[in-house]
């Protein structure tokens, strides 16, 4: 009987897929530098971890064994996995530095945040609620002044701003495909976000960025807020690009 199926229908699986628990690592990871978790927190018990992961027990095990070895957390016996007492601005700096994130995959992310982004920004200044809106401004204003008396600390609360404020643009277009499509790009979005934040001064710059897209969206300017949403992408762009040149010097 003839092949009936065209040549190119099937093609070969990924024998090497990201272990399970090299994604668990990664969940915690960026956890971590988004200051979700906090040094000398302790982690829920594995049991209790493994299902809101939905993972296996042993895949747990296994994340906090690599955890450990990378300083990352600390595993006391009898009592529990804690996050490590250290600066977490030292982790993202080392997270950084170990990306498995090409420069032409993080090119091509922000070809889409380009077309996406700047687009959502307008439609919050045209249909936005009240709400949304006022909560994006209490986002940049809480964040400035934890940066006035934050010594340490500093890169995970701008990772945490970050990750929230441009998750919140999303949410408040009231889109759900849009928001479906920013949490499809989570992982690249946290390591283009820990790669800007290794850039001395990016995190401080973006934060004013975002100040000036709240401002426009405050006054209803879709033009400006999409403008200034557009503006910011960019240079967090350009920087992260002109910095990936000068190290491959």
């Amino acid at each position: 009987m003839p092949d009936i199926f065209p040549e190119k229908i099937f093609k070969p699986i990924n024998p090497y897929p990201k272990s399970v628990y090299h994604q668990v690592v990664d969940q915690i990871k960026k956890s971590i530098f988004e200051g979700r978790l906090s040094p000398g927190e302790r982690l829920p018990a594995e049991r209790v971890l493994a299902d809101m992961l939905g993972v296996s027990r042993t895949s747990v095990r296994e994340a906090m064994k690599m955890l450990a070895s990378e300083g990352l957390v600390t595993i006391r016996h009898g009592q529990g996995v804690f996050i490590s007492e250290q600066d977490p601005d030292e982790y993202l700096k080392q997270f950084a530095r170990h990306l498995n994130v090409n420069k032409e995959t993080v090119t091509h992310l922000f070809q889409i945040r380009k077309i996406l982004e700047p687009q959502a920004a307008r439609w919050v200044a045209e249909k936005g609620s009240d709400a949304d809106i006022q909560e994006l401004a209490a986002m940049v204003a809480a964040t400035r002044r934890q940066l006035g008396r934050l010594r340490s600390g500093r890169l995970s609360l701008l990772a945490g701003h970050d990750s929230v404020f441009h998750h919140h643009i999303a949410k408040a277009t009231g889109n759900t495909v849009l928001v479906r499509l920013m949490h499809s790009l989570l992982d690249l979005l946290a390591d283009s976000r820990s790669r800007s934040l290794s850039i001395p001064g990016r995190g401080e710059r973006s934060v004013e960025e975002h100040g000036k897209i709240v401002d426009a969206l405050s006054r209803r300017n879709a033009e400006e807020a999409e403008a200034a949403m557009l503006a910011h992408l960019k240079d967090v762009e350009q920087q992260i690009i002109a910095s990936w040149d000068k190290t491959s010097r």
